[in-house]
Formats: C-alpha cells, structure tokens, sequence
C-alpha cells in the first residue's frame, strides 16, 4: 500500500512484491496450536475468539497472491489439526506399527490433506476476500475539523470494506468445515463452533443453524477485532485520537444478544427443568464399560481361540459385560436403599435401569442373518474355520445369560458384528458383513437389528481404493491388514420403535453407532414427532488412553442440541455417559481428573418428552451451509470481478 499524492485522499493501490519474511512461516502454524488449545484436553474455549489472528495478519500484510496465502494456511491447518487429532496416531501402537512410521505414513498425509481446505479459505482470503487495507488519508497542513472529517469518511469506507471480508471469511470457513465433514475422508471432529459449548448458551444455536454453522460467529468476530484494531491504530495516528469502532461495538451486542437467547433455551431443555413438565417420561438407563483395550482384542483372536469366544479370566466377553451388568445393578438397588433410609422424607422409588447399553465391541460372538426370512439366528461353532451352520432362532446363550440375572426385566443394546447366511447355510463373510447394532428385549420376542451407515474411513473401508488399487496394497503392507474389506454400509431412515418393559410406553430409538454420534446430517433422517432417545454404541479402545473418547462425547452432546433429543451412550475405553437435550451430561463415567478411562457403568434417568416435536435443523438439515455458500459467493465476486476486468484489459 501507498498514499495518493492528492491531500485528502486515499485508495488501495497493489502491494510491492516483496519476499514473505521467515517468521511469517512460524507464526501461522504456531496459530493453528493456539487454535487446538481451545478443544479437549486443553478446553481453553476463549481462543476461539482470537486464535484466527495470526494467520489474518500474516495473510494481510504481505502481497494478495493466491500460492502464498494457501501456503500459509496450509501451514496453519497442519498446526492445529496435528495437535487436536494428535491421537489418531495411537492406532499405530494397537496394530504394532513403530510410531514414527505411522506417524510418516498414515497420520502426517491425512492431516496434509485436511490442511488443503484451510489452505483453500487462505488463498480466497487473502486475495478476494481481502479487505480494502488503505493505509488512510493524506491530510498534511489541514485544520483540525478537516482532518477528523476526512479521517472520519475514511473510518466509514474501512467498516464497510471490514464487514464484507468478515461475511464472506465467516461463511466461507463454514463451507469449508462442511466439506471436511462430508468429504472422501470425511471427518466432523472438532470443527470451530464446538469450542463454544463451554457454558451451553452459544451452542443452543445448533437447534437452528447445525453445528458447523457455529463456526460463522467467532471467525466474523475475529475479522472484525482485527480491522478494527488496525482502523484505530491508524485513526490515532491520523488526527491523535482514536475513532470508534463502530463494526465492534455492534458485533459484542450480536455476541450478547446469542449468547442471552442460548442461556435461556438452555435453561428450557435443561434437565430440571424437563423433569417439572407432566409429558416429560422419565427413563433410567444404564451404559457399561470394562475398558478392555483393543490390542486386547487383538490377542484373543490368535489360531488358538475362536472368534465368538474372547476370552477374559474365564469368561467370554459378553459374559464379562454381563457380571458386570449384574453387579451394576446390585450396586444400584444398595445405593437407593442406603439413600432412602438416610433421607426417608424425600420418598425415594427404587428405578432399576429398563435400558442397558453395551459399547460397540461388546458382543464377542457375531450373529447370523438368513438372507431368505430375514430372521437372526444362533449357534455354537466358530464361522470363520468352516462354513459348517448348526443352530436356532435367536440367540440362545445371550438369553440364558440374562435370564441368569434373576429377574430384572430391561432391554439391551448392545454392538455386534451381523453377516449374513444364505438360505444353504452359507457364509458369505466377508461380503455380507455389517457393524450394527441389537435391540434384545428381557422377553426375547422378537430382536431387532440396525447397521451402521456411516463407515470409518481407513477403519472399515479404504477412501478411492476401487479407483486407486495402489491404496489398498500400500495400507495392507504398513498394517499387515485388510481392515474394512468386507464391511457394508446399511440404509434405511426408520427408527427402532421399543416398548419400555413393564409399561405400555413406547419409545423411538435413534440408532448411531461408533462416530455416527458426530455426523448431525445422518441422524435427522430418523426424527419423529413424539419419544425420542439416542442410543449409541461406540469403541475407542483403538485410540488406547488418548483425548480420543472425550471429544467424541463432546462432538456426541451437539447431537443432543440438534435435535433436541437426550443421549445414552457406551463406548469401551471412552465416555459412557447419558446427556440432556440441551448437551448438558446428566451423568458420565469419568475419574476424578475428568478423564474416562476406567471400568463401570453410567447410570441416569433420562428425561424424554413425550410431545417433542421438530427443531429447525431436524427439518432442514444444513440449510445454513447453503446459505453461507451463497454468501462467501456474493462477497467474493467483486473482487473477483475487478480481477476478471483487469485480465481483459
């Protein structure tokens, strides 16, 4: 930038070429870590509002190149997603890869990829979506009065320049974390919004708008302290007083006014106040854990024990998870009697969980569909050493095992690996082959089944590996597995109707296996008037003692927000907790520091509202990213245009 020689005025002239200097390469990944530092394990939630600020400066302060901006962004998005997913690359350890080749293989190139996006918002930003910048008026041997009123019409022109950029780097950043959610290697963790559940009010805005929407406020609220700073710095050394910023001022009463309409929604969906409404249902539930680590489960898979029969200290897995079901419950029934005795004049009501919840790895033993009758079916032989079928409707040892428990009458959830059988007896693993989820009543009429529709990229299938053969060979070779060759997505948008036992209530289970719990476009599929509970099953086991379980839970409560539905949830090694409508956790299995990882069980009474109805997200889903698409074109093509014109000429 230059001043025009003329007293009075100013306008925006190119910028020099000039070579970016070195700490500029420092500075814009070492913001990306400060921007990290405000999610889990960190939870440093204020930096959301400013953590941006370095890579605008960096951006704004040297030439308006396209290359040059999408350099330092990229440097940027590298900074910040390899500290917040710094856990995905515990895997290495679970499939004995040395870390430092996981880390050069596997984590380094995907975390590269995800950067690109940062690095694409960097290039528009720094070129299109780049403020006007003037370095202000020329007012040199000017009274006073004339140099406040030009300086003045120069703050003005300054706003109004501040507010497009601030619009369109805002709705562009959204689009931008859409497209990393929804993409190839599509991934919803963590995006920029989900630093404001901290207090619940900002993020009750999800009811609306969705949760990547919420990005939109601290990334225009960035843009607008940055210009507005630079204007007054300016402005002081213009006419020796600093103007008002105007754009500013408005922005903290737009801060304010969400954040008091937040804090009352939050309020209305909070669980006490829920549980003082008469068409509130009031559920107890129970998730359980036994923490078993997922190279645990590797070693039970050796030639020598059979696949449904993992072993623990004698006892196959699901009946592992079954002792200590029973002894949740004993835990339980001691609990409300020592309290009722304590406090006889709150006449306290025994309420034994009447749903029970098992994490995604529960089920040792997978369970068989006929493809024909579409009836489940059990046995007693290992599927994997012979195609040989022997069995009956049902499952005949997980309904032993719970009749074992005397009595309790409840449902349980549970994951389990589900293939399918051809009417001959067939198995056709690893074709037919689903991560689902069972719904087994205590009387084991009937036993419904639901699969999971969102696959874990490199987990349970392979991105571009039917177009890139090259993928799949290199993945088997660093693993030594073929990982998610055989897993089908399910279908379906129908939730699980389920009748709470010893009543005559029903209750609509929205299914969400493993990270499903953070893909909000999946589950507004399965909204309907009336009860309504979530129900997810996770496994983080695969990430050992990392943050891993814990942002999931987080990601997991705007789910609540959303749709305004409460969550139970079991997830081995992660969170098992139960969580209100409005994110809040009613309860959640953690230590006394706030980490997870440890064994036991979660138990709350879930407030359900009989007469829920449809949150604007629910009926519209993302509408919010289309709408911030459209804006990041609108503010866009100006600049855009003025550059097509200067070509021509």
């Amino acid at each position: 930038m230059r001043k025009n020689n003329r007293p009075g005025t100013y306008q925006q002239l190119p910028e020099p070429e000039r070579a970016t200097p070195w700490w500029h390469w420092l500075l814009s990944p070492a913001g990306g870590v400060v921007m990290a530092l405000a999610f889990l394990p960190y939870d440093i939630s204020e930096l959301v509002w400013i953590a941006l600020l370095p890579l605008l400066y960096v951006l704004w302060t040297g030439p308006a190149k396209w290359w040059r901006g999408f350099r330092l962004g990229w440097l940027f998005g590298m900074g910040y997603y390899c500290t917040t997913f710094s856990w995905i690359s515990e895997v290495g350890y679970t499939f004995n890869i040395h870390p430092l080749l996981f880390i050069a293989a596997a984590f380094i190139p995907l975390m590269a990829v995800y950067s690109c996006l940062v690095g694409a918002w960097a290039a528009i930003t720094a070129t299109l979506l780049r403020p006007t910048l003037s370095p202000g008026p020329v007012v040199t041997d000017m009274k006073f009065e004339q140099k406040k009123a030009i300086w003045a019409k120069w703050a003005w022109h300054d706003i109004a320049t501040t507010l497009r950029s601030a619009v369109g780097c805002a709705a562009l950043w959204v689009c931008i974390e859409w497209l990393r959610a929804n993409g190839t290697l599509g991934f919803s963790w963590n995006s920029l919004g989900m630093a404001l559940y901290d207090g619940l009010a900002f993020a009750q805005w999800a009811e609306f708008v969705g949760t990547a929407a919420l990005s939109f406020l601290p990334v225009f609220t960035t843009v607008i302290i940055y210009c507005a700073m630079r204007r007054c710095y300016l402005h002081f050394k213009g006419v020796s007083r600093a103007g008002r910023p105007w754009d500013f001022y408005a922005t903290l009463i737009v801060i304010f006014i969400s954040f008091s309409v937040g804090l009352t929604l939050s309020r209305h969906n909070s669980p006490l106040s829920l549980m003082k409404k008469e068409s509130t249902m009031k559920l107890p539930v129970m998730a359980v854990q036994i923490n078993k680590d997922q190279s645990e489960h590797i070693a039970d898979n050796s030639p020598d024990v059979p696949r449904y029969l993992r072993v623990q200290n004698g006892l196959s897995q699901y009946g592992v998870y079954l002792r200590a079901t029973m002894a949740a419950f004993n835990e339980i029934q001691q609990d409300t009697v020592r309290l009722a005795m304590k406090h006889p004049e709150l006449g306290i009501i025994q309420q034994l969980p009447v749903w029970v919840v098992w994490p995604e790895s529960a089920m040792g033993m997978p369970i068989w569909r006929n493809t024909e009758t579409g009836k489940l079916l059990g046995g007693h032989i290992d599927p994997f050493t012979t195609n040989e079928f022997f069995g009956e409707e049902g499952l005949p040892m997980v309904r032993k095992l719970v009749q074992e428990m005397g009595g309790p009458s409840f449902t349980l959830f549970t994951g389990v690996d589900e293939v399918l059988l051809t009417p001959e007896g067939e198995y056709l693993f690893p074709k037919g082959q689903y991560n689902s989820m069972a719904c087994i009543p205590g009387d084991f009429d009937s036993i419904q089944t639901t699969a999971k529709q969102h696959l874990m990229p490199f987990g349970e299938y392979l991105p571009l590996v039917d177009s890139i053969s090259w993928i799949g060979t290199l993945y088997s070779e660093i693993t030594g597995t073929q990982v998610g060759e055989g897993i089908k997505p399910g279908s379906g948008d129908n939730p699980i109707p389920m009748t709470i036992p010893g009543t005559e209530e029903k209750v609509d289970v929205i299914p969400a296996i493993c990270y499903e719990d953070t893909v909000g476009n999946l589950l507004t599929k399965y909204v309907r008037k009336g009860p309504q509970v979530i129900v997810n099953v996770s496994n983080d086991a695969w990430f050992r003692n990392s943050v891993c379980g814990a942002q999931q839970a987080r990601n997991a409560a705007f789910r609540c927000i959303e749709l305004r539905r409460p969550m139970v949830r079991a997830a081995n090694r992660g969170v098992c907790c139960s969580i209100a409508p409005n994110g809040a956790f009613i309860h959640a299995l953690l230590k006394g520091d706030g980490t997870p990882h440890l064994p036991g069980y979660s138990y709350a009474i879930l407030p359900v509202d009989r007469n829920a109805g449809f949150t604007l997200y629910a009926l519209l889903g993302d509408w919010a990213v289309l709408a911030c698409a459209l804006l990041a074109l609108l503010t866009m093509s100006p600049r855009l245009m003025e550059k097509l014109a200067a070509k021509r000429k």
